[in-house]
C-alpha cells in the first residue's frame, strides 16, 4: 500500500520566503520544545530556581533608584522614580536578553544542527520565549509597585500586545543581522555586549528624554529602543504623551526584520560549516 503522505525534500537551496514561513510553521513545536530546555538549564542548580527572573530586575530597579534617584536626584517629571525605572527595565531586558542570547544560540546548539534538519530561526523565536517568560515574572514586580505609589494602570494597556511586538521585533532585527554577517568571523559577537551595554545610555531607561542636550535628543527619535521604552510607559501610565515617530519605527524595524530574515534564510544553510 503506497504513501499518500507527501514527502520533503531537503536541498542546499535556499526557499522561497513563503515557504520558509511554511517551515516555520511546519516545525513550531521546537520553538517550545528549545525553549523549555533553556528554561531548565537557565535555572538548573540554583537555590531559588526562576524567582531569579524577579530579582534580577529588582536588583536593577535598587541599583538605579538608588543612585541616580537618591543620590543624583533625577527627576521622572510627575512619575515615581521607581515607577519609571522599572518601567524601563521591562523593555529593557525583554531587548538585552533577547539579543544575547538569540545571537549566540546557533553556536549553542551547534550539535544539534548537525544532526537534524529544521529552520534556523527556530532557535532566536525560543530566546524571545524565554524571555516573555521572564517578562511575565517581572511584570508581576510592578503590579504591587504600582499600589503601593497609588498608580492606577492606564486604559491603554489594551495595547499591550503591540508594545510586546514592537519590543521583540527591535530584537530579532539585531539577532537576525549579526547572526547573518557573524556566522563566519565572531567578531560581532564580542562586540555585542559591549554595543548592549552602551545601548542603554542611549535608551530612556533610568534618565528622560530631556537628559541629553537639545542638539543630541534627536537620538532618541532615531532609537527604536527609546521608542519601545516611552511605547512602554505611554502604555502603562496615564500622562505620558504619544508620539507618531513610534508609528514610523514600528514600521521600519517590521521591514528591517524581515530582511534580516530573509538574509538569514539565504545564509543559514552554511551556518552548519562553521559551528
Amino acid at each position: 500500500m503506497e504513501n499518500s503522505e507527501p514527502r520533503q525534500v531537503i536541498t542546499a537551496q535556499p526557499d522561497s520566503f513563503s515557504e520558509y514561513f511554511q517551515k516555520i510553521w511546519r516545525y513550531r513545536a521546537l520553538i517550545w520544545v528549545f525553549a523549555r530546555r533553556d528554561l531548565k538549564v537557565k535555572y538548573a542548580q540554583t537555590a531559588i530556581g526562576i524567582s531569579w527572573s524577579v530579582l534580577q530586575p529588582l536588583t536593577g530597579l535598587f541599583i538605579f533608584t538608588f543612585f541616580f534617584g537618591y543620590v543624583l536626584e533625577w527627576t521622572s517629571g510627575d512619575l515615581p522614580f521607581a515607577l519609571y525605572v522599572l518601567s524601563g527595565l521591562l523593555g529593557w531586558n525583554l531587548f538585552s536578553y533577547s539579543v544575547s542570547a538569540g545571537s549566540m544560540s546557533i553556536q549553542e546548539s551547534s550539535q544539534i544542527i548537525k544532526k537534524i534538519y529544521f529552520p534556523k530561526s527556530i532557535l532566536p523565536f525560543s530566546k524571545v520565549v524565554v524571555a516573555l517568560v521572564d517578562l511575565l515574572l517581572a511584570f508581576a514586580l510592578l503590579i504591587p509597585l504600582m499600589i503601593y505609589y497609588g498608580q492606577a494602570p492606564s486604559w491603554k494597556i489594551v495595547f499591550l500586545p503591540l508594545v510586546i511586538v514592537f519590543n521583540v521585533l527591535c530584537a530579532l532585527t539585531l539577532v537576525f543581522w549579526v547572526a547573518s554577517f557573524a556566522y563566519r568571523k565572531r567578531d560581532l559577537f564580542h562586540l555585542l555586549p559591549f554595543i548592549i551595554q552602551f545601548g542603554i545610555w542611549l535608551t530612556p531607561v533610568f534618565f528622560t528624554n530631556d537628559f541629553l542636550p537639545q542638539n543630541l535628543r534627536f537620538l532618541m527619535e532615531i532609537n527604536p529602543m527609546a521608542n519601545v521604552v516611552n511605547a512602554w510607559r505611554w502604555m502603562l501610565f496615564d500622562g505620558v504623551a504619544f508620539s507618531y515617530v513610534w508609528i514610523l519605527n514600528f514600521f521600519l524595524i517590521a521591514l528591517l526584520c524581515l530582511g534580516g530574515m530573509f538574509y538569514y534564510n539565504r545564509k543559514e544553510n552554511a551556518f552548519t560549516d562553521f559551528v
